[in-house]
């Protein structure tokens, strides 16, 4: 049985992305664009568009439990030195709703079907 995989892309900026590395770029881009910080970052990104792993956490505050759920290889650096990474565990219904937010942020998203 063969499926379809849906991909994502930001206005020609990033094109065919895996699901999670989509958000890790948008979060990327807005962090650069806006040069906010953590603490209003996380309001931004709130906690309840992921679920219970949250949107952004600072690299310091990932235990080894949790850098599975986390690109801690791919850091993001904001103004004032702090470093934050970016959750990779996102399924269709809470990728809808990042996707949803992006949009009210100004994201032009597009779907690019692999078939």
């Amino acid at each position: 049985m063969l499926t379809s995989v849906t991909k994502h892309s930001i206005k020609a900026k990033v094109k065919k992305q895996s699901n999670s590395r989509l958000v890790q770029k948008i979060v990327e881009h807005y962090i650069h664009k806006t040069k906010m910080s953590f603490s209003v970052l996380q309001k931004v990104w709130f906690d309840d568009l992921q679920g219970n792993k949250g949107v952004i956490r600072k690299l310091t505050d990932i235990d080894k439990k949790n850098e599975r759920n986390f690109y801690i290889d791919s850091p993001i650096t904001l103004s004032d030195g702090t470093e934050i990474v970016v959750c990779n565990q996102w399924e269709q219904e809470n990728l809808s709703n990042f996707i949803l937010h992006a949009g009210q942020l100004g994201f032009e998203i597009e779907e690019e079907s692999a078939f």
